[in-house]
């Protein structure tokens, strides 16, 4: 098996967990907010009392207290009495709709994460297929830290599976953010993998918290070794609804016998908690696979090898609307 199936195979087997918190919203109804309209998630323009301007997304609010996310200045926190003007920008990217409140900042779409990243303070408890545990914690805006257990029954504490996932992301606009991060695991009940295994990728990812578009791409590693095929992640997930948004991630090994095959559902969103459901599916290509024979030799009575080429025909797969995946996330935060 290539270091590249092996971390594949890891990373749909074990959750990655991240996202933010949850926060009920109305929708705007002036371009300049008064001291009771400011709206978490939204865009504004801000100038401070000592003429300081920048353009941030509201992460947080108190009865005194403002906190904004700005590319220009990162994380700020201010006191109301020291805002001068804040003016809204734009529409509401899916949170329009009254009763639409914020859900998490996008980190992840089932297993695999997006270029997004946990906000500082902030994280989340997961649990996938009731045998794996983890959480999340945003350290800065900018780096989060990740840790997975299993807990198979039957299983001893030393044998269980660990995994880590440390993430960097950076905003590049309010829409489009790269990021970068290793996932590591180490499976000591498989004794051809004694020495862990991982991914390391890169990611860009297009669209806000709850409407996002995610390209990835990562290289397997396994006992020292750098896998040469790579990996490449493309989903995506939409808010159709206060309660649901619709999930997809798909992988697909870039190799001769490429193959591609991923998870496919929905999330059910409540402001502290939510549940991922998916079905799950592959496909191999078609492709000229060599096969290496023998044939004996009258004259040298000895077995010989030859090489011929089998075409493998292509093969496809599917739980359809069988749900294969499952995970509950309990998100916390400073951000109330």
């Amino acid at each position: 098996m290539t270091p590249a199936f092996r971390s594949l195979l890891c990373i749909l087997a074990l959750a990655l967990p991240a996202a933010a918190l949850a926060q009920t919203t109305s929708p705007p109804t002036s371009a300049s907010p008064t001291t009771n309209e400011y709206l978490l998630g939204r865009t504004y323009r801000v100038e401070t009392t000592k003429g300081t301007t920048f353009t941030g997304s509201l992460v947080g609010l108190s009865l005194n207290g403002l906190e904004f996310d700005s590319p220009e200045l990162g994380h700020i926190s201010l006191q109301r009495d020291q805002v001068r003007h804040a003016d809204l920008q734009g529409e509401a990217p899916g949170r329009a709709k009254a009763g639409y409140y914020d859900i998490g900042n996008g980190t992840r779409l089932f297993n695999a994460p997006t270029a997004r990243g946990v906000r500082r303070g902030e994280g989340t408890l997961l649990t996938t297929y009731l045998f794996f545990v983890g959480g999340e914690y945003g350290i800065t805006d900018n780096f989060s830290v990740g840790a997975t257990v299993s807990l198979i029954p039957g299983v001893s504490l030393s044998q269980q599976a660990f995994v880590l996932s440390p993430k960097f992301t950076a905003p590049i606009s309010e829409k489009v953010h790269l990021g970068a991060g290793v996932i590591y695991a180490n499976i000591p009940f498989d004794d051809s993998n004694s020495g862990g295994a991982g991914i390391g990728y890169g990611a860009l990812t297009y669209g806000g918290a709850d409407d996002n578009l995610t390209l990835g791409l990562g290289y397997g590693f396994t006992s020292g070794e750098i896998g040469k095929t790579p990996v490449i992640q493309l989903g995506g997930q939409k808010r159709i609804s206060r309660r649901i948004s619709l999930v997809t991630e798909n992988y697909i090994v870039a190799d001769s016998k490429a193959g591609l095959g991923g998870l496919y559902g929905v999330k059910f969103n409540w402001r502290r908690t939510s549940l991922g459901v998916a079905a799950a599916y592959g496909y191999l290509f078609s492709h000229d696979k060599q096969r290496t024979d023998y044939y004996y030799d009258p004259n040298t009575g000895a077995y010989l090898p030859y090489t011929s080429n089998r075409h493998v025909d292509s093969q496809f797969g599917a739980t359809y609307i069988i749900p294969v995946y499952l995970d509950f996330a309990f998100r916390f935060g400073s951000k109330k």
